[in-house]
């Protein structure tokens, strides 16, 4: 069942697609929905439940999350663009623009989480609570109060 009779030609591949634009959707149920070529660009979510769902093939740069519980999430294959053009350029919306800004986490508590065969070569941690940090099982804490205590650094 179609959500309007409105249509728009997508410039980019042709396809005939719902005109939703300038909606407002407002207490609706997409359970075990399929979403494929959505642009969705200027969009907001409020107390949205994602449980249990999958997304691939996300372009998601300038995007701005905030009060959210991910206990249970695998963030796999991410990648910091390092490129003159998009890796996503086949998407819908990516348009080949690229944003190479720095993540930034702020205000989380991103205890117990595991970084398993990630680059994170140039990463700062500023103002963070190191009890129990762990490269490789080594506390971090311990390397730092070694390194001061050799007056090799001052903290």
């Amino acid at each position: 069942m179609p959500l309007t009779e409105k249509k728009v030609l997508d410039s980019k591949n042709g396809l005939e697609l719902q005109d939703l634009r300038d909606q407002r959707i407002h207490m609706v149920c997409f359970k075990e929905s399929d979403f494929h070529g959505i642009d969705m660009r200027y969009t907001s979510f409020a107390h949205t439940n994602f449980v249990n769902s999958k997304w691939e093939h996300i372009y998601f740069s300038n995007v701005h999350i905030n009060m959210i519980q991910m206990g249970g999430t695998i963030f796999e294959n991410i990648v910091r663009p390092n490129a003159e053009k998009s890796q996503l350029s086949e998407e819908p919306g990516t348009d080949g623009w690229v944003n190479i800004e720095p993540v930034v986490f702020k205000n989380s508590d991103l205890s117990t989480a595991i970084f398993d065969s990630c680059n994170l070569s140039n990463v700062e941690l500023r103002n963070c609570n190191i009890d129990g940090l762990r490269i490789d099982g080594i506390l971090v804490k311990d390397l730092l109060e070694r390194y001061k205590d050799k007056g090799e650094i001052n903290i």
